[in-house]
Protein backbone atom coordinates (compact mmCIF):
# COMPACT_ATOMS: atom_id res chain seq x y z
CA UNK A 1 0.00 0.00 0.00
CA UNK A 2 2.96 2.32 0.57
CA UNK A 3 4.18 1.88 -3.15
CA UNK A 4 0.63 2.18 -4.60
CA UNK A 5 0.56 5.76 -2.32
CA UNK A 6 3.84 6.81 -3.62
CA UNK A 7 3.08 6.21 -7.30
CA UNK A 8 -0.54 8.14 -7.06
CA UNK A 9 0.86 11.36 -4.83
CA UNK A 10 3.49 11.34 -7.32
CA UNK A 11 1.60 11.02 -9.90
CA UNK A 12 -0.44 14.04 -8.16
CA UNK A 13 1.84 16.13 -7.32
CA UNK A 14 3.78 15.87 -11.33
CA UNK A 15 0.44 16.74 -12.82
CA UNK A 16 -0.04 19.66 -10.71
CA UNK A 17 3.55 21.07 -11.38
CA UNK A 18 2.09 21.23 -14.95
CA UNK A 19 -1.17 22.33 -14.58
CA UNK A 20 -1.58 23.25 -18.36
CA UNK A 21 -2.83 19.58 -18.51
CA UNK A 22 -5.74 19.58 -16.56
CA UNK A 23 -6.41 23.00 -17.95
CA UNK A 24 -6.08 21.69 -21.28
CA UNK A 25 -8.78 19.08 -20.75
CA UNK A 26 -11.13 21.31 -18.65
CA UNK A 27 -10.98 23.92 -22.38
CA UNK A 28 -11.54 20.59 -24.33
CA UNK A 29 -15.00 20.14 -22.37
CA UNK A 30 -16.32 23.41 -22.07
CA UNK A 31 -16.01 24.45 -25.68
CA UNK A 32 -16.85 21.02 -27.08
CA UNK A 33 -20.29 21.50 -25.05
CA UNK A 34 -20.68 25.31 -25.32
CA UNK A 35 -20.05 24.28 -29.61
CA UNK A 36 -22.75 21.63 -28.96
CA UNK A 37 -25.17 24.50 -27.31
CA UNK A 38 -24.68 26.45 -29.84
CA UNK A 39 -25.58 24.35 -32.65
CA UNK A 40 -28.90 22.71 -31.20
CA UNK A 41 -29.77 25.72 -29.18
CA UNK A 42 -31.03 23.21 -26.03
CA UNK A 43 -32.85 21.34 -28.15
CA UNK A 44 -31.34 18.09 -27.74
CA UNK A 45 -33.44 14.84 -27.20
CA UNK A 46 -32.55 12.76 -24.31
CA UNK A 47 -30.92 9.97 -26.90
CA UNK A 48 -28.98 13.32 -28.51
CA UNK A 49 -27.44 14.35 -24.90
CA UNK A 50 -26.81 10.96 -23.55
CA UNK A 51 -24.88 10.08 -26.98
CA UNK A 52 -23.10 13.54 -27.18
CA UNK A 53 -21.94 13.36 -23.03
CA UNK A 54 -20.69 9.69 -23.60
CA UNK A 55 -18.39 11.45 -27.16
CA UNK A 56 -17.35 13.95 -25.07
CA UNK A 57 -16.04 12.20 -22.17
CA UNK A 58 -14.81 9.00 -24.53
CA UNK A 59 -12.25 11.71 -26.13
CA UNK A 60 -11.44 13.91 -23.37
CA UNK A 61 -10.41 10.55 -21.11
CA UNK A 62 -8.54 9.44 -23.83
CA UNK A 63 -6.49 12.89 -23.99
CA UNK A 64 -6.31 12.99 -20.22
CA UNK A 65 -5.12 9.53 -20.14
CA UNK A 66 -2.31 9.53 -22.67
CA UNK A 67 -0.04 11.63 -20.45
CA UNK A 68 -0.05 8.28 -17.47
CA UNK A 69 3.93 7.36 -19.12
CA UNK A 70 5.42 10.91 -20.65
CA UNK A 71 7.03 11.10 -16.96
CA UNK A 72 8.73 7.61 -17.54
CA UNK A 73 9.56 7.36 -20.84
CA UNK A 74 13.24 6.87 -22.22
CA UNK A 75 15.77 6.29 -19.71
CA UNK A 76 13.65 6.60 -16.68
CA UNK A 77 12.07 3.31 -18.17
CA UNK A 78 14.94 1.22 -16.51
CA UNK A 79 15.05 3.59 -13.36
CA UNK A 80 11.50 3.39 -12.21
CA UNK A 81 12.23 -0.33 -13.34
CA UNK A 82 14.45 -1.02 -10.89
CA UNK A 83 12.90 0.89 -7.80
CA UNK A 84 8.90 -0.45 -8.21
CA UNK A 85 7.12 -4.01 -9.14
CA UNK A 86 5.25 -3.39 -12.48
CA UNK A 87 2.37 -4.43 -11.06
CA UNK A 88 2.48 -1.89 -8.24
CA UNK A 89 3.15 0.52 -10.73
CA UNK A 90 0.25 -0.15 -13.14
CA UNK A 91 -2.02 -0.20 -10.22
CA UNK A 92 -1.08 3.40 -9.02
CA UNK A 93 -1.37 4.69 -12.42
CA UNK A 94 -4.48 3.03 -12.62
CA UNK A 95 -6.18 4.35 -9.16
CA UNK A 96 -4.80 7.83 -10.28
CA UNK A 97 -6.52 7.70 -13.66
CA UNK A 98 -9.81 6.48 -11.89
CA UNK A 99 -9.57 9.37 -9.56
CA UNK A 100 -8.68 11.89 -12.63
CA UNK A 101 -11.72 10.34 -15.07
CA UNK A 102 -14.03 10.11 -11.74
CA UNK A 103 -13.66 13.95 -11.55
CA UNK A 104 -13.75 14.76 -14.89
CA UNK A 105 -17.18 12.76 -15.49
CA UNK A 106 -18.64 14.70 -12.38
CA UNK A 107 -17.19 18.41 -13.97
CA UNK A 108 -18.16 16.82 -17.72
CA UNK A 109 -22.09 16.45 -16.31
CA UNK A 110 -21.90 19.65 -14.89
CA UNK A 111 -21.13 21.06 -17.88
CA UNK A 112 -23.56 19.92 -19.55
CA UNK A 113 -26.15 20.31 -16.96
CA UNK A 114 -25.31 23.87 -17.02
CA UNK A 115 -25.81 24.62 -20.79
CA UNK A 116 -27.94 21.58 -21.95
CA UNK A 117 -29.87 20.88 -19.09
CA UNK A 118 -30.22 18.06 -15.75
CA UNK A 119 -32.49 15.44 -17.76
CA UNK A 120 -31.62 13.07 -15.68
CA UNK A 121 -34.48 11.11 -13.86
CA UNK A 122 -31.96 8.84 -11.98
CA UNK A 123 -29.10 10.65 -10.47
CA UNK A 124 -27.61 7.99 -8.17
CA UNK A 125 -28.05 5.04 -10.99
CA UNK A 126 -26.16 7.74 -13.84
CA UNK A 127 -23.20 8.10 -10.79
CA UNK A 128 -22.92 4.53 -10.32
CA UNK A 129 -22.50 4.40 -14.18
CA UNK A 130 -19.93 7.11 -14.23
CA UNK A 131 -18.35 5.20 -12.01
CA UNK A 132 -17.77 1.99 -13.52
CA UNK A 133 -17.31 3.77 -16.77
CA UNK A 134 -14.41 5.80 -14.78
CA UNK A 135 -13.15 2.10 -13.63
CA UNK A 136 -13.27 0.73 -17.21
CA UNK A 137 -11.89 3.26 -18.92
CA UNK A 138 -8.88 3.95 -16.67
CA UNK A 139 -7.50 0.34 -16.86
CA UNK A 140 -7.75 0.33 -20.72
CA UNK A 141 -6.40 3.36 -21.22
CA UNK A 142 -3.79 2.96 -18.25
CA UNK A 143 -2.18 0.10 -20.36
CA UNK A 144 -2.53 2.14 -24.29
CA UNK A 145 -0.66 4.69 -22.67
CA UNK A 146 2.03 2.36 -21.39
CA UNK A 147 2.41 1.16 -25.22
CA UNK A 148 1.91 4.56 -26.41
CA UNK A 149 5.41 5.47 -24.52
CA UNK A 150 6.96 2.40 -25.44
CA UNK A 151 6.47 3.41 -29.00
CA UNK A 152 7.75 6.84 -28.64
CA UNK A 153 4.65 8.34 -27.06
CA UNK A 154 2.89 8.37 -30.02
CA UNK A 155 0.00 10.53 -30.05
CA UNK A 156 -2.12 8.70 -32.23
CA UNK A 157 -1.72 5.19 -30.87
CA UNK A 158 -4.18 5.80 -27.63
CA UNK A 159 -7.29 7.05 -30.11
CA UNK A 160 -6.53 3.96 -32.24
CA UNK A 161 -6.05 1.41 -30.04
CA UNK A 162 -8.64 2.36 -27.33
CA UNK A 163 -11.81 2.89 -28.83
CA UNK A 164 -11.77 -0.55 -30.10
CA UNK A 165 -11.20 -1.99 -26.65
CA UNK A 166 -13.79 0.04 -24.65
CA UNK A 167 -16.37 -0.80 -27.61
CA UNK A 168 -17.93 -3.16 -25.49
CA UNK A 169 -18.56 -1.05 -22.19
CA UNK A 170 -19.41 2.05 -24.50
CA UNK A 171 -22.09 0.05 -25.65
CA UNK A 172 -23.37 -1.35 -21.88
CA UNK A 173 -22.98 2.10 -19.99
CA UNK A 174 -24.46 4.08 -23.05
CA UNK A 175 -27.47 1.84 -22.63
CA UNK A 176 -27.40 1.93 -18.71
CA UNK A 177 -26.88 5.47 -18.93
CA UNK A 178 -29.84 5.91 -21.21
CA UNK A 179 -32.11 4.46 -18.83
CA UNK A 180 -30.74 6.45 -15.89
CA UNK A 181 -31.69 9.58 -17.96
CA UNK A 182 -35.61 8.74 -18.62
CA UNK A 183 -36.39 6.12 -15.68
CA UNK A 184 -33.97 3.70 -14.22
CA UNK A 185 -35.31 0.45 -12.13
CA UNK A 186 -32.05 -1.53 -10.08
CA UNK A 187 -34.14 -4.74 -10.57
CA UNK A 188 -34.82 -4.47 -14.18
CA UNK A 189 -31.02 -3.36 -14.87
CA UNK A 190 -29.03 -5.17 -12.19
CA UNK A 191 -27.91 -7.92 -15.37
CA UNK A 192 -26.32 -4.79 -17.35
CA UNK A 193 -24.73 -3.53 -14.20
CA UNK A 194 -23.04 -6.77 -13.25
CA UNK A 195 -22.30 -7.05 -17.16
CA UNK A 196 -20.48 -3.24 -17.13
CA UNK A 197 -18.69 -4.10 -13.38
CA UNK A 198 -17.29 -7.37 -14.78
CA UNK A 199 -15.93 -5.84 -17.84
CA UNK A 200 -14.37 -2.96 -15.59
CA UNK A 201 -12.61 -6.25 -13.24
CA UNK A 202 -12.00 -8.08 -16.54
CA UNK A 203 -10.14 -4.63 -17.93
CA UNK A 204 -8.09 -4.28 -14.83
CA UNK A 205 -7.12 -8.23 -14.67
CA UNK A 206 -5.58 -7.98 -18.05
CA UNK A 207 -4.02 -4.70 -17.26
CA UNK A 208 -2.30 -5.73 -14.21
CA UNK A 209 -1.16 -9.38 -15.73
CA UNK A 210 -0.04 -8.05 -19.16
CA UNK A 211 1.74 -5.17 -18.17
CA UNK A 212 4.98 -6.43 -16.33
CA UNK A 213 5.73 -8.47 -19.79
CA UNK A 214 5.46 -5.07 -21.76
CA UNK A 215 7.32 -3.32 -18.75
CA UNK A 216 10.23 -5.84 -18.96
CA UNK A 217 10.76 -5.51 -22.97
Amino acid sequence: MKKLWQVISLNFRLEFRERRSYFSILIYVLSTVYLANLVFMQSLSIESWNAFFWVIFLFAAVQAAFRSFSYEADQRFLLYYGMIAPEKLILGKIIYNFIYLSLLALITVLVFGFFMGFPIASPLAFITVLILASLGFSAILTLVAAIAAKAGNNPALPAILSIPLLYPQILTLSKLSLRGLSGFSWEVNSSLLIVLALLALVSLLLSYLLFPYLWRD
